[in-house]
């Protein structure tokens, strides 16, 4: 390849990573990879332009591709560098990519060694390869792995706290700390856990509409994986169902889902319902007052690691 070449194809890159239009970004990419077949980046915005269909989705080579050719050279990227720091973050984004391509095909295995690559190399904290690693863990029985990665990452978040607690749950049944861990998911994204339960209908049309849509996609993503963790067995989705409920009772948040009446009877019939009954008029009267609704969700979340609901949890 000559000078002149290198020239064109360096300016087609900066040109994709510069470019919003889908469509144009492909056109540039063929025409690097006219002249540089296994170019990494173009070979990842092809796979970029799968359509978001099941086959497409498994269909890794070219991101495999992609990747196996930069993994060499990415250690020796000056970050300092705009162009060469654009593409260290499109290899995070490539490993997460195909982590969760791994995932979504079930080959757990897998996607734990790249989500695991992913976690040693990331430090600008992007969530969708993190909620990936902790959750092959899960599906790999590696509770004890699960906490102990989650207490050396700096970046906490609401999939890794679900994940501890459904490790913490596994490794010692009903537990305080399974509960702190749920709490402090809730208190990280106080709506998460009612999509993940079904309390909310899992559908993006229903979500906030002033919400930015990669949000709504990242909110998406993240509750349907956490919703199938959590799902895996009836006791999982009993304990975090029961403190769901008090949460999004006494904050206002609960409708009249099916799911929600029957958690509702169960708090009556144990005697529970009247406790949370009072915290909800009392936190809800503030809330008219003009409370901030944060500090009234940290109240509520005080309220309920007070309280003791494990009864609930027994038969």
């Amino acid at each position: 390849m000559d000078e002149n070449e290198l020239e064109r194809i360096n300016d087609w890159i900066m040109e994709i990573l510069d470019e919003d239009d889908d469509e144009r970004r492909v056109l540039l990419a063929d025409n690097v990879l006219d002249l540089d077949p296994d170019n990494p980046v173009a070979k990842y915005v092809k796979w970029q332009s799968f359509d978001d269909d099941e086959e497409s989705i498994h269909d890794t080579l070219l991101l495999e591709e992609a990747i196996a050719a930069l993994r060499p050279k990415i250690e020796r990227l000056d970050r300092n560098d705009e162009l060469e720091a654009t593409v260290y973050s499109m290899y995070l984004c490539m490993l997460s990519d195909l982590a969760s391509s791994y995932y979504m095909a079930e080959r757990h295995d897998m996607a734990y060694g790249i989500a695991s690559e992913f976690m040693e190399l990331d430090d600008e904290y992007e969530l969708a390869g993190r909620i990936i690693y902790y959750a092959a863990l899960i599906e790999r029985g590696d509770f004890d792995e699960v906490l102990e990665a989650a207490d050396k990452d700096n970046c906490e978040t609401p999939s890794s706290e679900y994940c501890k607690a459904i490790a913490s749950f596994e490794l010692g049944g009903i537990n305080e700390d399974a509960a702190l861990n749920l709490l402090n998911a809730f208190s990280l994204d106080p709506d998460l856990a009612f999509y993940i339960t079904g309390i909310w209908d899992l559908d993006e049309t229903i979500m906030k509409e002033d919400e930015e849509p990669t949000y709504l996609g990242d909110m998406m993503m993240t509750a349907s994986i956490l919703s199938e963790l959590w799902n895996a067995s009836e006791e999982r989705l009993a304990f975090l169902t029961v403190f769901a409920f008090a949460f999004g009772y006494i904050t206002g948040r609960i409708g009249d889902s099916a799911e929600a009446e029957i958690v509702e009877k169960k708090f009556r019939e144990n005697g529970y319902i009247e406790e949370l009954e009072e915290a909800r008029d009392v936190l809800q009267s503030k809330l008219a007052r003009g409370s901030d609704p944060q500090e009234i969700d940290e109240e509520a979340l005080a309220a309920i690691q007070e309280a003791d609901y494990f009864g609930l949890l027994d038969d």
